[in-house]
Parts: C-alpha cells; structure tokens; sequence
C-alpha cells in the first residue's frame, strides 16, 4: 500500500468547486510550457493543428507497426503499443487536446465539490457500448471498482489505490467520485488507460478470455485478430459522436523493421508507419508518394537494471556504466544527433523540468578506474537486445560502450513483443528502455520510481524518495509541487535508478492520400479523426 496520502498543502487549496470549463483552463495554463517544450523539440508550433477538410467517409487505413500486443482488456493492459488500438476501441472519461489540455470525453464536464475531495462526473447520454448494453453510471462504477480491486490485478491499481476511497451512482448520468485527499492529476489519469470504458457485460460473459473480445464505446470495435500478423477494427455504425469515424477500417500489421514497412508503404500496402528515427526517413522521404510528418517530442530512452539484485545493487558499477555509455554517439547514430541528451527523465520547458541533476558526462578512462577500484573489472552482464529496429540498435552501441571500459556484455536477442513483459517479470534484468511523456509530472514519476509504483520493474526503492511522491501528489500547489519533484528528481538521478540517455526524435510518414493526422504530445496517434482522400 502507498504511504498516506495526507500532506499538508499549506494553506493553499483553492476553491474546487469548479467547471468542467473552468478546471480546463486552469490545466491549460499549467500545462502551457508542458505543450511548448514538446511542441518546439519537434520543431513544431506550440498551437493546435488545423483540421484537413472536408473529410471523405469511407476506406481501409493500413498502420504498419512493430507489435508488442498481449491484450485489448484495457484494465490489464502494460503494453506499449496496445494503446494506439485501444483509443479505437474504447472512449475515456476524459480526452486531451493536441496541447494536452484537458476536454470532455464520455464526461461531459465535472465539478470538483468539498475542496477538492469529491469529483463529480456528468455524464454523456445515449451511449451504448458494442455489445448493445448502456453506458451509464453504474458502467463507470464498475471499470473504476474493478480497477481498484486488489484480486483484480489490473495493471492501473495502483495508481488509483489511495487515491479513490469510494464511487457511488448519483444519477444514471451522474458519478461521484470520493478522494482520500485532493488529487490534482486525477483528471490526467483518466485521459489514459485508466479512463478507458469498457463493457461490464462483455467482461462477465467472457471473463479471462476478455482481453481477446475487447468491448468499448469507441468508434470501432475489433473484427478480425490474427497474432503475429494482423489486427482489424471495423466502423462502429452506431457511434455517439455525430459523422465519426472516417474510415470503414484499419488493419494494424505487424512488421518486423521499419525499414520493412516503409518498403511495404512505398508499394502501396500500408498507408502509415509511426515512430520513425531521422535514418529511417531517408528511405521514406525519397518516395514522391510518402510525407514524413515530425513528431510532437520524443520518448525518453535509457538502460533499465534491476536496481534491488547483484550485480546492478551495487552502486559502483551503475556509476561505471553511466560515465562507460557514449550518449552522444548513440545520439548521432540513432537520431542524426537530433535528440537531447539528457541526465533526467523530464525534457527541458516543463514546469516540473529541473536541471538540478547528477551529472554523468563521458568518461572512459573514469569508468574503467571505478571498476578497478571496485574489483568489477570483467563483471560478466546479460544486455536484452529487442528486436525492434531502435532498441536493438541502441543495445549494440551500448555493448560496444561497456564492453570497451572492461565489462563482459552478452547481447541477449528478445522478440519485441517479449521483451517489456519479460522484463516486468524479472526475467530480463537489463535492457534498454523507453517511456512516453504524460501530462502531469505524477503520471511517470509515481508509476516508475515509487516503491509500490505499477510499472516499478527495476525494484528501486528509496523511502525518503516515496515520502516526497506521496507528498507531492495531493497538493494544489504548482510552487509547492515543483519544490518537490526538484528534489525526487535529483535523487533519482543520483541513485541511477535508471541510465538515462536522453529523448529521441521521430517521425511518423504517411501516403499522400492519408488525412487528419496531428501530432500528439503522447506520441499515440488518434486513428479515430484519419480519413483516406478519394476513398
């Protein structure tokens, strides 16, 4: 269980009860520098993109992606890439804008009532889900209850556990939500997977088989799922917002490189690929028939141990890694040197952003004494090498690096799809790693490097560490706030919870034909607003 969630904000809670109106201009502010650090690292505007128009209804949309899929249950769901199907699926509570500003989703607004400790939903009527059941109160009642129960095992447990005391049915359109304590990021939260409706129907009709028959309110729903291959969803006929979706379908293919599927799209087989480094490009920009499209930001790279058993326990040898890894050669080679290095895991602009950090600048001849002086010279290591283009390039440069300062690295080949999950089991100890930014600093913080935190796969544990989340987390004091994630941040990096390397830069390509697309600080693409021009 989580430390309790009872700090003093001092003074300075401000009036909740707000508009759902209200609560999204005062997220926008604070999210503003957020939205212009991602928006500018991508060499993007920092405004919302316009809208191609009119659309035209109809036709099939072929994604191209290197799968990592295991389940379309949203309440279990880890996997990267599920996320991009599971948006067609499914419909939040919450959706975000291009800006990462907050916007109604199947909650048409709320109010914040009892300084902050009550949230109340209004909801969206005449919702169905696919299976024809009501979306309703009592739906809401039972993802959120489901979610919160401990037999449950639903991947975001913990992020809700502490935080929700109770849900009570007010209304068949009305939810209230009762806090332990005021929970700014709450509304965040429900902007991802843990705001994603799913059908308590389907969920007792299929029960452990649910995460093959995935049922939303979403504007498609899933037709045909072959493993290892394809993925199809079809237009939902009966979705509640007006001319939505575009498409008739999109088929997610399964590629096993890039380069690959940039070929595959060059000969008209697929229509986009996402995730692109700047090399990949070079072979897409060269067809008259593909635009490259940059993305708004990059995700956050780094090498991930297992921090809590031997040898990546002992300090010495993180620290001989950190100076050992060549980021900026990795930085070249991976992304032309267009990413950013960095020491944290927060790129520069946020207002959480800090350059208050341990520092680890290249040193080999540093690296090599450190492991002298501890008697690790030789110390024989397992590196995951996944077999998606991106990581396993980066685990080659990195066992060239640490191979070079006098450790014994063994490239250990995964299947893409294997890997996160070997990982979150233990089994692979250390691997390469990647994280997407969320919209409140709470979102990666607490789900990687608190004790009990969801995705905590390295085991790190430092108390002091989960006393400032904990903290942190409740009050609704940006300053306040910020005073404290400096301090979890720095820690963090003195610690070397993980190897940070720094955060890409990528790229999604599209045939011409393909409409709709906007950047989304996330870095998911939002299939559901894509049409085909001439379709």
């Amino acid at each position: 269980m989580p430390p309790p969630v009872g700090a003093n904000n001092g003074g300075n809670t401000p009036d909740f009860t707000l508009s759902s109106q209200q609560e999204e201009k005062m997220n926008r502010r604070q999210m503003l520098s957020t939205v212009s650090a991602l928006m500018l690292a991508a060499g993007l505007p920092a405004t919302v993109f316009a809208q191609d128009a009119p659309p035209t209804q109809g036709g099939t949309l072929n994604v191209g992606f290197i799968s990592d899929l295991r389940t379309m249950d949203p309440l279990q769901s880890t996997q990267w890439t599920e996320r991009q199907i599971l948006f067609t699926i499914f419909d939040r509570l919450v959706d975000l804008n291009p800006d990462f500003s907050l916007k109604p989703g199947l909650a048409k607004s709320w109010d914040f009532e009892e300084d902050g400790r009550r949230l109340v939903l209004h909801l969206e009527t005449g919702v169905t889900f696919h299976d024809g059941t009501s979306f309703n109160a009592e739906a809401v009642k039972w993802n959120l209850d489901t979610r919160l129960d401990p037999n449950g095992n639903s991947s975001q447990r913990r992020q809700l556990e502490g935080v929700i005391e109770s849900v009570e049915v007010v209304d068949d359109a009305t939810v209230a939500i009762t806090l332990t304590e005021p929970y700014p990021p709450l509304l965040s939260l429900f902007a991802d997977r843990a705001g994603l409706m799913a059908s308590p129907a389907a969920a007792e009709k299929w029960g452990e088989d649910i995460g093959s028959h995935p049922v939303g309110t979403g504007p498609f729903k899933l037709g045909e799922w072959t493993r290892g291959s394809t993925l199809t969803v079809t237009r939902n006929e009966e979705f509640w917002q007006e001319g939505m979706p575009h498409l008739d379908a999109i088929t997610f293919n399964d590629i096993p490189s890039n380069v690959v599927g940039i070929q595959r799209m060059m000969i008209g087989e697929l229509d986009y690929i996402g995730h692109l480094t700047p090399l990949d490009t070079k072979l897409a920009a060269a067809s008259p028939e593909i635009s490259v499209e940059p993305s708004a930001g990059g995700q956050w790279y780094s090498l991930q141990w297992k921090w809590d058993s031997a040898p990546y326990d002992n300090p010495e040898l993180r620290r001989a890694v950190a100076y050992g890894l060549n980021r900026e050669r990795i930085n070249q080679i991976l992304w032309e040197g267009e990413g950013v290095i960095s020491n944290g895991f927060t790129p520069d602009g946020l207002w959480w952003s800090t350059d208050d950090l341990a520092d680890y600048s290249y040193d080999p001849d540093k690296a090599r004494q450190i492991l002298e002086d501890a008697g690790l010279t030789g110390t024989k290591l397992q590196l995951a090498a996944p077999s998606g283009d991106a990581l396993r390039r980066f685990a080659e440069l990195a066992h060239e690096d640490l191979n070079a300062i006098g450790l014994d690295v063994e490239l250990a080949p995964v299947p893409q799809s294997e890997y996160y999950a070997k990982t979150v089991a233990g089994e692979i100890r250390f691997t390469p790693m990647r994280w997407t930014q969320r919209a409140d600093p709470d979102g990666l913080i607490q789900y990687l490097f608190a004790t009990d935190g969801t995705a905590n796969s390295t085991k790190y544990s430092n108390p002091q560490v989960d006393e400032w989340i904990y903290e942190a987390r409740v009050l609704t004091d940006q300053d306040a706030r910020k005073a404290l994630y400096d301090k979890i941040q720095k820690q963090i990096s003195e610690d070397l919870a993980y190897m940070p390397v720094g955060f890409s830069r990528e790229f999604s390509a599209l045939r011409a034909e393909v409409k709709g697309y906007t950047p989304m600080p996330d870095l998911i693409p939002r299939f559901r607003y894509f049409w085909k021009d001439g379709a």
